[in-house]
C-alpha cells in the first residue's frame, strides 16, 4: 500500500504546485508585469489544468484514503483486456484500474479477481481467478 500513499502524495504535491503557480500568475496580472500581451490568459489555462488535476487524480485518491485505512475494498472479477505500456493501468471488462507497476505480473487475457478502491479505482490486489474454467 506504500505505492498508493506515494501516489497520493505526488498528486497532492502537483496540485499544490499548480495552485502556487496560479496564484503567482494572478499576482502578475494584477500588477501588469507581463511583457507579452497573451500571457494575461495564463491564469485561465492554469485554472483549467488545476481543476482537471483535482477532479481526475487528487480528489478521488483523497476520498479513497478512508477505504485504504479501513481495508474495505470493492471486489470484482473479469478478464484483462489491455495493459498500459508502463504497466500502471489495466483495463478489465471495460473499466480502468490503476495498479502498482512494480508488483504486476499478470498478462492480457487472464481472468482475475480485483480488490480496488471505489473512487480512484486503485487495485489493491489482482489475483488469478481459479474458479473460471479455461475456454477450449
Amino acid at each position: 500500500m506504500s505505492y498508493y500513499w506515494a501516489n497520493l502524495g505526488l498528486h497532492l504535491l502537483i496540485s499544490l504546485l499548480l495552485l502556487i503557480l496560479l496564484l503567482w500568475a494572478v499576482k502578475n496580472n494584477q500588477k501588469n508585469r507581463w511583457k507579452r500581451g497573451f500571457l494575461f490568459l495564463l491564469p485561465v489555462v492554469l485554472s483549467i489544468i488545476l481543476l482537471v488535476q483535482l477532479a481526475l487524480f487528487s480528489i478521488p485518491r483523497v476520498l479513497d484514503s478512508t477505504t485504504v485505512l479501513r481495508s474495505a475494498y470493492k471486489m470484482e472479477s473479469g478478464k484483462i483486456e489491455r495493459i498500459s505500456s508502463l504497466k500502471d493501468r489495466v483495463v478489465v471488462d471495460g473499466k480502468n484500474y490503476y495498479v502498482n507497476p512494480f508488483s504486476f505480473d499478470l498478462k492480457k487475457g487472464d481472468q482475475v479477481i480485483i480488490r480496488y478502491t471505489p473512487y480512484a479505482h486503485y487495485a489493491y490486489s489482482m489475483e488469478l481467478d481459479e474458479t473460471e474454467t479455461p475456454e477450449n
